[in-house]
């Protein structure tokens, strides 16, 4: 959608130039991700959004259509995040990948649990849940690719012909359950204990061997 990276250079460091447009998706953006930890879905407002990122409303309508558009810009974005670590899941040889699985999506929930908090909170309308629903079949597109790691060093008993659906309901278990934590108030204690809860279940219902 953009060629520039998060911290605002260019992805390809070839490239001598960045254009004002991608500047300006990239500063709507940013205003919309800092609003989101201060603000409701409801509170934001495209006006807020382009006055933030120091820009006109009409120019912030020329990039995206809607604060929605703008909120599903940035989920995708955070979401970059956890595909990253559950991409190196698989080459974990202290711990099981699925372990480094659950890991990765807790750790994220904490570092962007206000923009995945809106990104279920679009999930229930309609038109907007098939790109909730998209971001997570990959990330347990990726969950897969760790526990087959898992299976390949030996870790792992039952049937892999189930690994999937299994995974799609821990990933959305997950999911929920990592909302109701993060929504609130709370401990490192119960932080700890949401790990060590969803790496067992995961364990457990995968079928991996005791010493895991």
């Amino acid at each position: 959608m953009n060629s520039q990276s998060d911290d605002g250079h260019p992805a390809d460091p070839r490239r001598a130039k960045v254009s004002k447009g991608d500047l300006r998706e990239q500063a709507l953006l940013h205003a919309a991700e800092e609003m989101l930890r201060r603000s409701t879905l409801a509170e934001l407002t495209m006006e807020a959004v382009a006055k933030q990122a120091g820009i006109t409303r009409s120019a912030a309508y020329f990039y995206f259509a809607s604060k929605e558009q703008v909120v599903c810009a940035v989920i995708e974005r955070a979401t970059r995040h956890i595909y990253t670590g559950l991409d190196a899941c698989g080459d974990s040889t202290d711990a099981t990948g699925l372990k480094r699985a659950v890991d990765v999506q807790v750790d994220n929930w904490r570092n962007h649990g206000h923009i995945f908090r809106v990104g279920v909170e679009l999930s229930t309308r309609a038109e907007y849940r098939p790109v909730w629903v998209s971001l997570m079949e990959h990330g347990i597109d990726l969950a897969c690719r760790a526990v087959a790691h898992d299976r390949a060093r030996g870790l792992v008993g039952g049937d892999p012909a189930l690994d999937r659906s299994r995974l799609e309901a821990l990933a959305w278990m997950g999911e929920r359950t990592c909302y109701l934590l993060f929504t609130r108030d709370h401990s490192e204690a119960e932080e700890k204990q949401l790990r060590d809860t969803l790496t067992t279940f995961a364990h457990r219902g995968l079928g991996y061997r005791a010493t895991a």
